[in-house]
């Protein structure tokens, strides 16, 4: 399979797309080029859109560095990668093609350092967090990965009846009334309910990739070869027909908040006929930013989650026992001391 590493034209060096500044850079000579810069030297090669022949069943496989020669070794559902000796990106272009090749991608826009920045700011907001978690040599782990999404555009036919009642009751002496009154609720149309999405990667926990929603949609891009230098990235390994169920039970959920929104100024609402129903779906295979931290805490390894637009930050943080256990006995005893002076604890 063949591999593409994009380099600087001016010294030959590898470049990599700095979410700073949004462009690409040569961290040797430091020059600078934009995406169309790079697309003009760089002419991306057309790409059918034929079936992508079967892909090798290894769950490991090597390539060679387009820069130094050496072997690199991924496994199965990485598109981008870098080389262990040289550390110049390596983009396994034959990866994103056919099936495989994204449509969009939404570019990083937070880099490295910021990334940790955003991490600490999150975890230093906890309690009883131990202090080598905050550590430089942990934080250095951080890795900046695209990570594989199924989008969905949605278009939805609601057809709709229910009754509306409002119910006023009031006393005459001793006689009590109440009075009903019912209307008919009618909604009929299509809607519109574009960009519901779904992880299509099975190697990271979902709840973890869930906990840094939502990504701003406005600002995908058409998937462009380019913006993967640098990071690395996945290829979906959970197919669009896998999570075509739950895509439809977001727009079904989706469909009723917004159709509830239109029913109002009634005491109780009854439903008599319900359509709804998705009619039109266009599908988009998505890359998204994301940077992972792995970290091993007496013996337990916890992985956390850093959106790469937005910085919003999710995992479950270790605990330090000890000053858990301070706190609480502290708490106990300042409880205990205030009955005893209150006279509640009887001896």
């Amino acid at each position: 399979m063949a591999t593409k590493s994009y380099k600087c034209p001016g010294c030959g060096a590898g470049i990599h797309f700095k979410p700073a500044i949004q462009k690409f850079k040569c961290d040797f000579c430091l020059s600078e080029y934009t995406e169309e810069e790079i697309k003009d030297l760089y002419k991306e090669e057309v790409i059918s859109n034929q079936e992508q022949e079967h892909m090798d069943s290894q769950h490991l496989s090597s390539y060679e560095c387009n820069s130094c020669g050496a072997k690199v070794v991924t496994d199965d559902t990485t598109s981008a990668t870098f080389c262990y000796y040289c550390h110049n990106p390596v983009i396994i272009s034959d990866r994103l093609k056919g099936e495989f090749k994204p449509n969009k991608l939404i570019p990083f826009t937070i880099d490295k350092k910021k990334a940790k920045e955003k991490f600490l700011e999150w975890a230093m907001k906890k309690s009883f967090v131990p202090r080598d978690f905050r550590s430089e040599s942990q934080l250095e782990k951080i890795t900046g990965i695209y990570l594989p999404y199924w989008w969905a555009d949605c278009k939805v036919d609601i057809d709709y009846i229910g009754e509306g009642r409002n119910i006023r009751i009031w006393r005459i002496k001793d006689k009590e009334y109440t009075e009903t009154k019912k209307y008919q609720i009618v909604r009929k149309g299509q809607i519109d309910i574009n960009n519901v999405g779904e992880v299509a990667f099975a190697k990271i926990e979902k709840s973890l990739l869930n906990g840094i929603s939502p990504y701003n949609e406005n600002e995908a891009k058409e998937f462009s070869m380019p913006y993967l230098s640098g990071f690395f990235a996945e290829q979906y390994d959970i197919s669009k027909e896998e999570v075509e169920p739950k895509i439809e039970a977001q727009v079904n959920g989706y469909s009723r908040s917004l159709l509830n929104e239109t029913i109002s100024g009634f005491n109780s609402t009854y439903d008599i006929k319900s359509h709804i129903k998705t009619i039109d779906k266009k599908w988009s295979y998505t890359l998204l930013p994301t940077w992972i931290l792995t970290y091993l805490y007496k013996g337990k390894t916890y992985v956390y989650a850093v959106n790469g637009q937005t910085g919003k930050s999710f995992g479950e943080l270790p605990l330090n026992k000890r000053k858990l256990f301070n706190v609480s006995l502290g708490i106990f005893a300042a409880t205990f001391i205030t009955l005893l002076i209150g006279g509640i604890i009887i001896w």
